[in-house]
């Protein structure tokens, strides 16, 4: 008892004359009548068949043990009821070093133990079935996540006081941008920030909120399945701020970067604080838009905080804009703050280091660098030789990626070997990082675990193309294997989030680096490096070849087509893009933009109408009476192949569903209405083909206003938000194209003024519906189509798009598709009008707002540029310039 603390005692109401072991059934179990504790009692006949040589190991030589066990037994028996079992054993035998086997565990032993859990974990933590929004997962995995990296931030404090000051002081323009390179803490950093600020704008303690506060927006790159993508991260950000509904939300990058920049740039966004965390580390193929969604100017009520590392590619954007970001550097650690650290990571377990090992830790350069000197702890931490700790220290490489080559070379030596790099290997070749489950089942195929050498790789180099491994992924890798691995790897590797799915992915991108130099022979990003290619190559089909009869159908989606790109397998991903699972979870009714990139890399879009032809036919040969299926099928792949710009081979399927469904089901209201309004769609997509205004516009224009009407007769017949806004759709569309009806002179069928007529009419009703369902953008598009349908040059015609000009930027701000759109028609009109000095004003608005949306190479920008380049605005923009 003296032995035991005070405060120990008095915490735990210790009682003496108990055991250890005996005061952890008191506390944990006895006392309480924990629902959690389980007692399996082994029978006393097992004394029996064991040994006499044995008894002595399985029986207490003090002559009261016995009887306080059995004493022990009773009160748990007495207090406890069912959860105290009684179970069977047998001897089997003796291992060579003395100790003795037992077998019968396996059977009510174990079951018992395993229903148990069970029944606790699913009392305790019960299944919630509710289908939780994509985007609202997201938002729990990245707080999650933040919450697990802003603990402890020490040394950093004049780079969180400046970040602070930005956010809450007097507005500024621009965005501020934290800069370092691996490994400095920048994630840290932006953990904290945006921590600090979630916690200030719920106690409404930040300046400048308004009626509704500000709204904390944080991201972080790489840190959760999917949070790569640039495209998902943005309207994750415009849904969360209710910029977008499901009606508005965009349908590809492009759109998604132009919104995104208008709702940054539009003084009625709600007040917005925007944290992201490694820019850089965005997907590769969107790395040129990596910050193309950041507007040059921000809105008084927008204050924005991006990390990456210096020079990489989003800095070297923002370094070539003409208004720059504000920029903070990551400096290194002070010697007080790095002592913390230490202290504080050595501490957690109940070590120290001495001042001279303290000292011969932080002499060394890179002791200034968060990650390594975590790192450093870590190894020091495991470490057995307690009086060679000091040698330990010294010969820890000064250098991160040297000293986590280190690392990995002693895990080589300690724990598992080539199981260990397999396992390094494949999370490096992953696209998302991969579950518990899929590396073992990979591990598990142990004769083919790694690349061959150099005496077999002409050998293998014959076999690559269209060849599999002999491996079959038939069984898992030991869990004592695998322990060994996982034991070693624990501290650099993070699951995603709190799913709770075991999925595994690097702690932090510079031990991918480490990885990719020592295992790879590669000390950059790119896999086609002549001497790492090969590496690449087997690791990428092995996965590939997992994959492709592994994995459910959403982990398939997200790994499959990244390992078949990168192996140039274009034959297995065509044959997995063509399976009707695949389309039906890539196919997006406006714009199927991931299905349509895999396209581009499986062989273009010739290649998949080809190759979706023959699936349609399939259809039919094997569903001849299912009719639905047949038109349904049909027209996804309409909508595919208008979305890759096919719209004769688009036109051809969408017509056939039309006949089956009007000839064989019935023609339902809700199916031919949608078919209709695509088949408008696809019309109205040829028109824009045209340069000019001209009489062969006709063979476009009349099915286009045909379909337009089509689909307005139904839509009208039916009945929710969804069905009234695209109703608002149509009527625009249709008005917009009967313009260009009596733009071209009109017809005996319908002349110029009857088309403007029912024009007006439709624009009126759009205007209407998008009124009822406060969509001020649509209305401010609508309002401009009036105008459009106003006589050219008319002063209602300017009124109209001055209207939709103050309710667009309410809207969206002054960087907007449609900002653009009505400058451009603004120019025009006082171009019309004979006002060249307003109309030169306009079109250098225009070219701004284009640069600002699109980007300097767009077409349309470019198309702007050479509007100012004619020799009569060449001329007023002299004249402005002396003036």
């Amino acid at each position: 008892m003296a032995e035991v603390p005070k405060a120990v005692v008095s915490e735990y109401r210790w009682i003496q004359g108990l055991s250890i072991t005996e005061m952890e059934i008191m506390h944990g179990a006895y006392r309480r009548d924990n629902p959690n504790s389980l007692f399996l009692l082994r029978k006393e006949d097992f004394m029996e068949k064991l040994p006499e040589d044995f008894h002595k190991d399985f029986i207490d030589p003090n002559p009261v043990a016995s009887d306080k066990l059995k004493l022990l037994k009773a009160m748990l028996q007495k207090r406890l009821g069912n959860r105290v079992k009684w179970y069977d054993v047998e001897y089997d035998g003796v291992k060579d070093d003395g100790t003795v086997c037992f077998s019968g565990l396996e059977g009510m032993f174990s079951k018992t133990v395993l229903d148990f859990f069970k029944r606790r974990i699913d009392f305790q933590y019960p299944l919630d079935n509710t289908e939780l929004d994509p985007f609202e997962q997201a938002k729990e995995a990245h707080e999650s996540f933040m919450k697990s990296r802003c603990g402890m931030v020490l040394g950093r404090d004049k780079i969180l006081e400046k970040i602070e000051n930005y956010v809450t002081g007097v507005a500024e323009d621009k965005a501020v941008i934290l800069l370092g390179g691996p490994g400095v803490g920048k994630s840290s950093i932006m953990a904290k920030t945006a921590d600090e600020a979630s916690m200030r704008a719920l106690a409404r303690t930040i300046p400048g909120g308004g009626d509704k506060g500000w709204y904390v927006f944080y991201h972080f790159v790489g840190a959760i399945p999917g949070s790569t993508d640039l495209e998902l991260c943005l309207k994750r950000l415009l849904k969360e701020i209710g910029a977008v509904n499901e009606n508005t939300m965009p349908t590809d990058l492009e759109s998604t970067c132009q919104i995104m920049t208008s709702t940054l740039s539009n003084v009625n966004t709600r007040p917005l604080i925007i944290v992201i965390d490694a820019v850089n580390q965005f997907d590769e193929d969107q790395q040129e838009r990596a910050v193309a969604w950041l507007p040059k100017k921000l809105a008084p009520q927008i204050r924005i905080v991006l990390s990456m590392i210096d020079n990489s590619a989003p800095h070297k954007i923002l370094k070539l804009r003409s208004t720059k970001p504000i920029e903070l550097p990551v400096t290194p650690l002070d010697m007080q703050s790095r002592k913390e650290i230490v202290k504080g990571m050595l501490g957690k377990f109940n070590k120290r280091l001495d001042p001279e090992q303290m000292n011969n830790l932080l002499s060394k350069e890179s002791s200034q660098n968060p990650l390594w000197l975590a790192i450093a702890c870590e190894e020091l931490r495991v470490y057995g030789v307690f009086d060679r700790i000091t040698d330990k220290i010294n010969t820890l490489a000064d250098g991160l990626l040297d000293l986590l080559a280190q690392v990995l070379m002693r895990f080589e030596e300690e724990n598992g070997g080539k199981l260990l790099v397999a396992t390094l290997s494949l999370l490096e070749c992953s696209a998302t990082g991969l579950l518990e489950t899929e590396l073992l089942m990979i591990l598990g195929d142990e004769d083919n675990l790694m690349p061959p050498d150099e005496n077999d790789q002409e050998k293998d180099s014959g076999e690559k193309e269209g060849a599999k491994e002999s491996s079959s992924f038939s069984a898992p890798l030991t869990p004592f294997k695998w322990a060994t691995v996982y034991r070693a790897l624990k501290p650099f590797l993070r699951p995603f989030g709190d799913s709770g799915e075991g999925r595994l992915d690097f702690y932090h991108r510079s031990l991918s680096k480490a990885v990719r130099y020592k295992y790879f022979l590669n000390d950059d990003d790119n896999e086609d490096d002549e001497d790492s290619k090969d590496v690449y190559y087997w690791w990428h089909k092995k996965l590939a070849d997992f994959f492709e009869f592994g994995g459910n159908l959403e982990r398939k989606l997200e790994e499959y087509p990244h390992h078949l790109i990168k192996i140039n397998d274009t034959k297995r991903l065509q044959e997995f893009l063509t399976k009707w699972g695949t389309v039906d979870q890539l196919y997006n009714e406006e714009y199927s933009s991931k299905l349509l990139a895999y396209w581009r890399k499986a062989g273009g879009y010739d290649v998949m109408e080809t190759q979706y032809k023959q699936c349609l036919k399939e259809v039919e040969n094997s569903f001849p009476d299912n009719k639905k299926l047949i038109a349904l099928r049909k027209e996804n792949i309409a909508r595919i192949l208008v979305q890759a710009g096919k719209h004769k081979s688009a036109l051809e399927y969408l017509q056939s569903a039309m006949d089956i469904e009007e000839n064989e089901l019935g023609a339902r209201p809700e199916r031919m209405v949608e078919m209709y309004s695509i088949a408008a769609v696809i019309y109205a997509e040829i028109l824009k083909l045209y340069h000019f205004i001209e009489r062969q516009q006709l063979v476009e224009l009349r099915p286009a206003i045909d379909f337009g009407r089509k689909s307005l007769k139904i839509r009208k017949t039916l009945s929710g938000d969804r069905h009234k806004f695209k109703l608002g759709l149509t009527l625009t569309q249709l008005a917009f194209n009967l313009e260009s009806w009596s733009g071209i002179g009109g017809t005996s069928e319908l002349s110029a003024r009857e088309a403007i007529a029912e024009g007006k009419e439709h624009i009126k009703e759009a205007i209407r519906l998008f009124n009822e369902l406060g969509d001020h953008g649509h209305v401010a598009e609508a309002i401009m189509t009036r105008g459009v349908l106003e006589q050219r040059g008319s002063i209602e015609q300017l009124k109209d798009y001055e209207e939709a000009m103050e309710l667009c930027i309410q809207a969206y701000g002054e960087y907007h598709v449609l900002t653009g759109r009505l400058l451009l028609n603004t120019a025009i009109y006082y171009e019309d009008s004979g006002d060249l000095h307003k109309a030169y004003g306009f079109f250098k608005r225009w070219r701004y707002t284009t640069e600002e949306i699109y980007g300097y190479e767009h077409p349309k920008t470019k198309r702007a540029i050479e509007t100012l380049e004619e020799p009569t605005y060449v001329r007023i923009a002299r004249q402005v310039e002396n003036q």
